[in-house]
């Protein structure tokens, strides 16, 4: 009888790894979207061009002047039925010993605004930042405050098919300081 009962509990746990990650599957398959959805698709394409997958080159600026070098990558997808995008941002390699940085940011356009609402979230460092981004002439400007209240821009420029710039500002006095930059362009 110990034999017939520990043999059931062994098939019974071996199944519920399979049986785990198949939600997880099934959780992934429902979160991903393969197009924008049709009701603003227009205003999606904003951030809708990035889709796909990136690396990039960046440079990070301390406050006292001492720079950093990183390399990454960048994964951006359309989620949640199409009206929102996600992205992952992972660094492959960093010339300081500070931990690498593995975040995710979730946009969604708000037609009540008229603009996108954005949260990035970076487990690692405990951050979590919300921005509101807009087209401004041929960038796209994110515009929010670090968790000590300073106001940033997160900026993207000379936005092609397969590259675009990005560089993160902080508000020092009266004018802005760039304290990241990076180059990305798109993987074939």
């Amino acid at each position: 009888m110990k034999t017939t009962l520990l043999s059931v509990f062994m098939i019974i746990a071996s199944c519920v790894p399979v049986a785990l990650a198949t939600k997880s599957r099934d959780m992934l398959h429902l979160l991903f979207a393969a197009e924008p959805a049709p009701k603003y698709k227009d205003q999606l394409m904003l951030f809708g061009q990035f889709v796909g997958d990136w690396e990039f080159d960046g440079v990070a600026y301390d406050s006292d002047g001492k720079r950093s070098t990183d390399k990454g990558e960048i994964h951006f997808a359309w989620v949640l039925q199409g009206r929102a995008i996600q992205d992952l941002w992972i660094e492959t390699e960093a010339s300081d010993n500070r931990p690498r940085v593995y975040g995710s940011t979730m946009r969604f356009y708000d037609p009540s605004i008229d603009a996108w609402r954005i949260t990035w979230t970076e487990p690692g460092y405990g951050v979590i930042t919300s921005l509101i981004g807009r087209k401004v002439g041929e960038e796209i400007v994110l515009e929010g405050k670090t968790s000590e209240g300073k106001s940033i821009h997160w900026i993207f420029s000379q936005i092609k098919a397969d590259s675009f710039h990005w560089r993160a500002e902080k508000l020092v006095g009266d004018s802005w300081q760039i304290y990241e930059d990076l180059s990305a362009r798109r993987r074939k």
